[in-house]
């Protein structure tokens, strides 16, 4: 699932490249824009990771949970 997370950042991340590089013609400019690019993508993707690992840990742990050893009462 991850894979395909980071396929599509990496699709939105590339249209914004090929933006930068169609329409920016002034060097200057279009170095600091990629660069940029590239810090949202890092961003974007460590953002996805660790939802992702939040996610898969607590459906872990809703898989594994067991109501009777939580909620029951010992006298």
């Amino acid at each position: 699932m991850l894979h395909n997370i980071n396929t599509a950042i990496d699709s939105f991340q590339g249209a914004k490249k090929q933006f930068v590089k169609t329409f920016v013609k002034n060097e200057e400019l279009a170095k600091p824009l990629n660069t940029f690019v590239d810090a949202q993508t890092a961003y974007a993707k460590a953002v996805a990771e660790e939802v992702n690992k939040f996610y898969t840990t607590l459906g872990l742990s809703a898989y594994t949970f067991d109501a009777k050893k939580a909620f029951s009462t010992t006298k």
